[in-house]
């Protein structure tokens, strides 16, 4: 690996091991107050929630997220910026390739904010689910596709939610994902077998991410005061996209390298 992608990567992963010690110190909810007040069985209804959400997109939805952008030209984007790359790496030329994957992130917390805030004055908690992980695949497609990696085999499926499981954890727990996710990644990038299910994937994820938002969702589902419960989809969708990108961009450091 030549020294400026070297550089790149030291860079990634101390930014990795700080905002993993950041969530590490995080604040309690907003919404710790009422957490005594959620229902029984509420969190398993969510987490089914999310598991059939992400059956259904994936089985259904796929082609109508990649109506929503252009993947073509983020195609010839990322031949053009690693043609350049064979070339020559430079610092300009890898803040190029990660451009676009920058743009998904934010471009997508305004979805979020919206679709949130105008369900949760509705006091819709739980149906919202399909959109939000619709609105949440999408930008993790766009950040994969910035990177040169698909989206559709059940191998890339499972790499992208590990990093959704691995982005909501912490301690030890973010360790073993984050592992398991790069095992994956080596295996797909060696024309090898994901040592994972896809099933197994999607329940790790929907744990997650149930466990994550469980709070917010219960607040969500109140008439008018569900606004605040909605909006917990911006920071949920940035801490899943940002870490995404990272482990994107490092995946890509490393093939190329």
């Amino acid at each position: 690996m030549d020294r400026t992608s070297r550089k790149r990567l030291a860079r990634l992963q101390k930014q990795e091991m700080r905002i993993a010690a950041k969530y590490e110190k995080a604040k309690p909810s907003v919404f710790a107050s009422v957490q005594n007040k959620i229902p029984d069985g509420l969190r398993d209804k969510l987490e089914l929630a999310f598991r059939k959400g992400f059956q259904l997109v994936f089985e259904k939805g796929s082609g109508l997220i990649d109506k929503t952008y252009n993947a073509e030209s983020l195609q010839r984007e990322y031949e053009e910026n690693e043609q350049a790359l064979s070339e020559r790496v430079t610092g300009g030329r890898l803040r190029r390739l990660r451009a676009r994957s920058r743009a998904a992130v934010r471009g997508g917390t305004g979805i979020a904010l919206a679709e949130g805030a105008a369900l949760g004055v509705l006091g819709v908690g739980l149906p919202d689910i399909p959109l939000f992980l619709a609105g949440m695949l999408r930008g993790l497609y766009r950040i994969a596709q910035s990177f040169g990696f698909g989206c559709k085999s059940d191998g890339e499926r499972c790499y992208l939610l590990l990093l959704i499981a691995a982005s909501l954890s912490k301690g030890e727990e973010r360790g073993r994902l984050a592992a398991l996710a790069d095992d994956t990644a080596q295996a797909l990038d060696r024309g090898g077998v994901c040592p994972a299910a896809l099933d197994e994937c999607i329940d790790t994820a929907a744990a997650r991410l149930a466990d994550e938002m469980l709070t917010a969702k219960f607040v969500q589902g109140l008439p008018v005061v569900g606004i605040a419960g909605g909006l917990q989809n911006v920071p949920v969708y940035r801490r899943i996209t940002s870490y995404a990108a990272r482990a994107y961009e490092k995946r890509s450091l490393l093939r190329r390298g």
